[in-house]
């Protein structure tokens, strides 16, 4: 029997890649999840003992059947919020697309595809299948910069930020995080783009480029799901997740073949309850130095929508 009296703590789903060693995938969500009150329920695309490069790594994709099962699986236990993340094979993103069908909550799709130091982490075939088959599904997606490109098959200096968050914007979610769109080494400071459609700003939070920062961007991911399913607005969660990526490359140890540590800088940090209103998140992440900035629209780049969606409440899909 279960005690009425027990605490019911906001179910996270997770789908994608798992690791032995560090805080990757959905080792990421979990371990954000957990240390913030909420509790996950996952499936793994792909198994490996630590990220690539470490010594004596191992990886192995899953078993296409045995993904289906748990897929399924996660979808019936009704998060209130899918993560996806990695997906090796087109017939894994096939997999989780079908899947969705039967899934009612908030898709939040970190597609992860690539770099511009690596280029395609898949193939061409997977990436497509990611665009045509999840990206339609999803009502938050947070693309980096060259994933966003190729998302919207375009991309070049000449483009404004406007135009970067309208493209991703018009393939379908109803909110936009386009992470890492720039650095500055010197200045010691990352700039990300966010839009749900009528507002857009620019949020710029540290940079840490002495430290390896394997993993941020599926700690940033994480936190966004996890601050969602705890009643954040995507924009609170945007700057949340900066303030907690930021905090975790500088909490880099060799644990895990240096992947960013989020439980490390949650001992130190503790954001619960400002995610609940976007001023007070304001205020509360600029002590991490993390700051937000409205774009301004022009005559060639203006919002999709006209009016505000309602405040504090996630109404996509």
């Amino acid at each position: 029997m279960f005690d009425d009296d027990v605490t019911a703590f906001p179910l996270i789903g997770s789908i994608q890649n798992s690791v032995g060693m560090g805080f990757l995938g959905n080792q990421a969500t979990m371990a954000i999840a957990n240390a913030l009150g909420a509790r996950v329920v996952h499936a793994q695309s792909q198994f490996s003992n630590a990220h690539g490069g470490v010594a004596g790594r191992t990886s192995v994709i899953a078993d296409l059947a045995q993904f289906r099962r748990d897929v399924n699986f996660v979808v019936a236990q009704r998060p209130g919020i899918l993560h996806i993340g990695y997906l090796p094979k087109p017939m894994h993103v096939d997999t989780v697309a079908n899947a969705l069908a039967d899934y009612k909550g908030i898709v939040l799709l970190d597609p992860i595809i690539g770099d511009y130091k690596k280029g395609l982490f898949v193939s061409e075939e997977t990436a497509r299948a990611i665009k045509e088959r999840l990206l339609p599904l999803a009502q938050i997606v947070t693309p980096n910069r060259f994933e966003a490109e190729v998302l919207i098959g375009a991309g070049d200096e000449s483009m404004s930020e406007y135009k970067y968050l309208n493209g991703v914007f018009d393939l379908g979610p109803q909110a936009v995080i386009i992470t890492s769109f720039t650095r500055d080494p010197e200045k010691h400071r990352s700039i990300s783009l966010f839009t749900n459609g009528y507002s857009y700003y620019r949020i710029s939070g540290p940079y840490f480029p002495r430290y390896p920062a394997h993993g941020v961007g599926d700690v940033f991911a994480a936190a966004m799901s996890v601050f969602i399913g705890l009643g954040g607005s995507p924009f609170a969660a945007s700057l949340l997740a900066t303030a907690l990526a930021s905090r975790a490359v500088a909490s880099t140890t060799p644990y895990g073949g240096a992947t960013t540590d989020p439980v490390a800088a949650l001992t130190k940090w503790n954001p619960l309850g400002y995610q609940v209103d976007d001023d007070r998140t304001i205020r509360f992440c600029e002590r991490t130095s993390v700051e937000s900035q409205q774009l301004k629209a022009t005559s060639e780049d203006s919002a999709r929508l006209k009016f505000a969606p309602p405040k504090h409440k996630i109404i996509y899909g």
